[in-house]
């Protein structure tokens, strides 16, 4: 045959995988071919009869129509071609030919390092992300037109990079090539071509290219897509939570309700009524679901049965996500670091790792202001209030919502302003995961602040009625130095704060502090001891 634009999909199979059937899920229900000898490798072709069936939504229309409905039934067809490349077997799908392999066979991110290392990074179309936050956001970010991965505005820190589309930096490659778990590729080949193409691809899975291009970043972070690594890792947290060694676990529930509204957490498992407001507290203690476990609890089902509830302030209680779902773990794995968090396994980098881990203990200050304890029960509003109330020094900002040029919203300047020109912002660790949004708020806060005059005025117009007298001459551009950003933890935890934060919150920290440097402003961590 001529040559021509042949759209081919293809995955990898783990390397200990080495009979064709071991890697399908019921070849013994399926037709099967040999392939021919032309073709220069080992492989086998799996296919079955077409099945029909009317669509899904073909019902609806026979119900609501007083016409006759003739709409052709959908045909499902499905192939697999298993090939062997290189010592490894690699799979071409036709149709929903996917659906015949083991999810456990197949190398993850297969086709996402063959894209890498094949696409002009100056010609990228499409990119798959999750940005690091205390949750993964996921999204896909595309261009009306080849780009570089400058324009899709990713951030090298705390961006994953899941899946990428391109055109390649050669011709031989394709026209276009996607990757995920599969490589997807239109290339212009003859039919005779298949066994080179495929050797092509496994040589551009092998190579590191990428990490001369622009993209060593993306070594970082990487979501565990293999399912036995995942399940092993599982059973080390589930372990860890037997051992009651929580040093490094933490619980974070997803921000999905307003929180300033809820009086309190309950776990669900621990022997407590979920509908009794006196078993809810502001204080979100793992320890005390964890030394509710029995000893001969099964602690991996436990923890995906068990709930994490809330109430409102009208007394209504409802479940928020399992405990698994909210959960927050680091540990060690053959000499690997991996994070748990919404409910997914991250793979960090070591030298990332250590590279976040000692900007926290060498680069961030512990401020040298010394605030009061915080009751058990008491909410952030409430806490700053009792701060601020009998303090010359002090003027409350919590709530007061300022506009901003270029800003959509209003936001708050802080939580606290002080006389020695210290912005504090405090969050109550215990009521929201969400730290990240601690962070960006004395960020954006430093960045009206520095930028736009309207903004000081509104903070010198509320601090004078405190202060009787103007903090600050609004008129004139602050010396940034002058001024000092401080982020107030409540938590009651004693220990350090690499160890008092998630890794995800630490980088977010970090990316903040580097933010505050190059703004000039001067910046530190206030740890606040919440009451047991």
């Amino acid at each position: 045959m001529d040559k021509q634009v042949v759209n081919l999909t293809v995955f990898l199979i783990k390397d200990y995988v080495q009979e064709f059937k071991d890697c399908m899920k019921s070849p013994e229900n399926l037709s099967s071919a040999v392939v021919k000898q032309s073709v220069g490798v080992d492989g086998i072709i799996y296919y079955c009869d077409s099945k029909k069936k009317p669509p899904r939504w073909k019902p609806y229309l026979v119900v609501w129509s007083q016409d006759e409905i003739d709409i052709s039934d959908n045909a499902s067809n499905k192939a697999i071609m298993l090939l062997k490349v290189k010592s490894r077997i690699m799979a071409v799908v036709f149709g929903y030919g996917r659906s015949f392999l083991k999810e456990e066979s197949i190398e993850r991110n297969f086709g996402f390092k063959v894209a890498l290392n094949t696409i002009n990074p100056n010609k990228m179309r499409s990119v798959n992300a999750a940005t690091i936050e205390d949750m993964v956001v996921t999204t896909q970010r595309q261009a009306s037109y080849s780009t570089s991965q400058d324009e899709f505005g990713l951030n090298v820190t705390n961006d994953i990079m899941k899946g990428i589309t391109g055109e390649p930096c050669d011709e031989k490659y394709g026209n276009h090539i996607s990757g995920k778990d599969s490589l997807v590729v239109s290339v212009y080949m003859d039919l005779s071509e298949l066994k080179d193409k495929l050797e092509l691809y496994y040589s551009a899975y092998t190579d590191d290219r990428y990490k001369h291009i622009g993209f060593e970043w993306v070594d970082n972070v990487a979501e565990v897509r293999d399912s036995l690594l995942s399940e092993t890792l599982d059973f080390q947290l589930a372990d860890a939570i037997e051992k009651k060694n929580i040093e490094h676990l933490h619980i974070a529930p997803p921000e999905t309700t307003d929180w300033d509204r809820i009086i309190g957490f309950c776990y669900s498992g621990i022997g407590k009524k979920t509908d009794k407001p006196e078993n809810y507290n502001l204080n979100l203690d793992i320890s005390e679901y964890i030394n509710s476990i029995r000893d001969d609890t099964n602690v991996y089902s436990k923890i995906r049965r068990d709930k994490l509830y809330a109430m409102n302030s009208e007394g209504i209680p409802f479940a928020i996500c399992s405990i698994y779902a909210a959960l927050v773990f680091q540990t060690e794995y053959e000499n690997k670091n991996y994070i748990f968090c919404s409910g997914s396994w991250y793979q960090v980098e070591t030298s990332f790792f250590n590279q976040v881990n000692n900007f926290i203990a060498n680069r961030i200050p512990i401020s040298t202001l010394t605030l009061p304890e915080c009751e058990k029960a008491m909410h952030e509003g409430d806490y700053n209030k009792m701060v601020v109330d009998g303090n010359d020094n002090f003027c409350l900002f919590d709530c007061q919502m300022l506009s901003a040029d270029g800003s959509p919203k209003k936001i708050e300047a802080c939580d606290i302003y002080t006389k020695q020109k210290q912005f504090i912002h405090i969050k109550n660790k215990g009521q929201s995961a969400q730290l990240s949004h601690l962070f960006a708020q004395g960020k954006v806060s430093a960045e009206c602040f520095s930028s736009d005059e309207s903004f000081r005025r509104q903070i010198v117009d509320i601090a004078k009625e405190k202060f009787l007298t103007e903090p600050f001459d609004a008129s004139a551009k602050p010396l940034s130095n002058e001024y000092e950003v401080i982020y107030a933890i409540i938590d009651d935890k004693d220990s350090g704060l690499n160890e008092k934060l998630p890794f995800f919150s630490k980088v977010n920290l970090m990316l903040t502090a580097q933010e505050l440097e190059r703004m000039h402003f001067k910046y530190s961590v206030c740890l606040i001891k919440r009451k047991s």
